[in-house]
């Protein structure tokens, strides 16, 4: 009978851990969340040794984050490209589809802030880091 209870008592310890550990990713994720969700605009962007300033027309480049898991990107007056974004579990990646073309591709969260948001887009050929600012 003793076994039993330690035996029941292990089994409560580790459900009670997974539960933590599924919390605290929807934790995560809800707060990168509501982090994400605004306008962003162009910084500037390292490709491998390069450092590019975003230069005034750049900077009027915008990714715009939405609660409904909708994004925009472009630039106004030209208009903005429709998609839609998805976070993984942990709140790592972000992958965003354009919804014209279909396409999707997947960035690294580097960092987010209230104010900045860095991210790593990498292919086959390169890796590219790009910063933005929250804009009003």
């Amino acid at each position: 009978m003793r076994n039993m209870n330690q035996s029941i008592k292990v089994v409560a310890v580790f459900f009670f851990i997974i539960l933590s550990l599924k919390s605290q990713a929807q934790l995560t994720s809800e707060v990168m969340k509501s982090r994400l969700c605004k306008s962003w605009g162009l910084s500037k962007i390292e490709d491998e040794t390069k450092i590019q300033i975003a230069d005034e027309a750049q900077k009027e480049y915008r990714l715009i984050f939405k609660k409904d898991f909708t994004v925009e990107q472009g630039l106004s007056p030209d208009g903005f490209i429709p998609g839609t974004w998805s976070i993984d579990e942990l709140g790592s990646n972000i992958t965003i589809t354009d919804k014209t073309t279909k396409t999707s591709y997947k960035m690294k969260i580097i960092k987010l802030t209230t104010d900045t948001l860095v991210l790593q887009q990498a292919d086959n050929t390169r890796t590219m880091i790009i910063y933005y600012k929250a804009t009003l």
